[in-house]
């Protein structure tokens, strides 16, 4: 999907209009109207003030997604996915559960490079049950703060904040 219509989709989810989301942004309404319809490309630099701008989970992963060439960890929206919080509440739950007991069968004690192709398997298929527990929590994240109309990304920066107090991760600039 272009940016473009990406942008436009994103505007409607928050109901917003052209004019409202250009007041968010350093482009006039006819700006945003000639990014929605790719009439004029969005530079790369400007991703950040639509990501800010409509504060919109999706488009933001969708961006990461373009940044980086496909690695991110997607937003579940196949059609096998039910979007309402008891649903997506058994889904991370069933996710994490399957992940904990992959988790659970590697033997930690030994050497990465000391372990058998079928440890190694065991490691990849365990990486996947991992992945598809952070999909699956990171979705019932996003609609969770649109159900109760919290910013994503806000959120997502005090979560960061407290990971930097509790030193789980390195200070970043930026």
């Amino acid at each position: 999907m272009a940016i473009g219509t990406d942008i436009a989709a994103a505007r409607q989810r928050k109901g917003l209009t052209q004019h409202e989301l250009a007041e968010k942004l350093p482009f006039c309404r006819s700006s945003v109207a000639l990014h929605e319809t790719g009439r004029r490309e969005v530079n790369k630099e400007d991703w950040k003030y639509y990501c800010q701008a409509l504060d919109d989970a999706v488009f933001t992963l969708e961006r990461q997604r373009d940044a980086t060439g496909g690695v991110y960890i997607p937003y579940l929206d196949g059609p096998i996915v039910e979007h309402n919080p008891a649903a997506l509440t058994f889904l991370a739950r069933r996710e994490l559960k399957q992940a904990k007991e992959h988790l659970n069968e590697i033997d930690v004690s030994k050497p990465v490079d000391m372990m058998s192709g079928a440890e190694t398997s065991h490691v990849e298929r365990t990486i996947n049950e991992l992945l598809d527990a952070a999909a699956a929590a990171q979705t019932l994240v996003i609609d969770l703060c649109s159900r109760l109309d919290m910013s994503f990304s806000k959120e997502v920066k005090q979560w960061q904040g407290s990971l930097m107090a509790r030193q789980m991760i390195a200070r970043r600039n930026g």
